[in-house]
């Protein structure tokens, strides 16, 4: 199986929220994890709040960086999905940010991996396959 892993999910699985074991266990048994570019400035934006609000030191943002960078097998850059992720989100009503993630699960019959709640039931209403 294919999974899109986004960011929500990448931190639920490096802080072992809830979801850990779930999440976990299906990037460990996946055929392939994949997500847009967009991936790698998300999770390195969410480290540096972090770390400026001190919920980790830098050293800790480091390594958590380099493990949730190593859980993507292979990245789509978001040129490839821009102009559906806008059509998407205008039509949708919805972040471009998670639309990059959703239209990317849909081309690639991928199974997205999120705990946003809002955006899970959206991808369900369209057709795209959530964990």
């Amino acid at each position: 199986m294919i999974y899109v892993l986004d960011t929500c999910a990448a931190f639920e699985i490096a802080f072992h929220g809830p979801k850990y074991s779930l999440f976990m266990n299906a990037v460990a048994g996946a055929e392939k994890v994949i997500a847009p570019t967009l991936f790698d400035s998300e999770v390195t934006n969410v480290l540096w709040k972090y770390a400026r609000n001190g919920a980790v030191d830098e050293e800790n943002a480091r390594k958590t960086l380099a493990y949730l960078l190593q859980m993507v097998d292979e990245y789509t850059d978001t040129s490839e999905l821009a102009i559906e992720a806008l059509h998407e989100g205008i039509r949708l009503g919805h972040s471009i940010y998670d639309m990059f993630y959703l239209v990317l699960a849909r081309h690639n019959g991928a199974t997205l991996l999120t705990t946003d709640k809002k955006f899970k039931a959206l991808a369900k209403s369209l057709g795209v396959s959530v964990l």
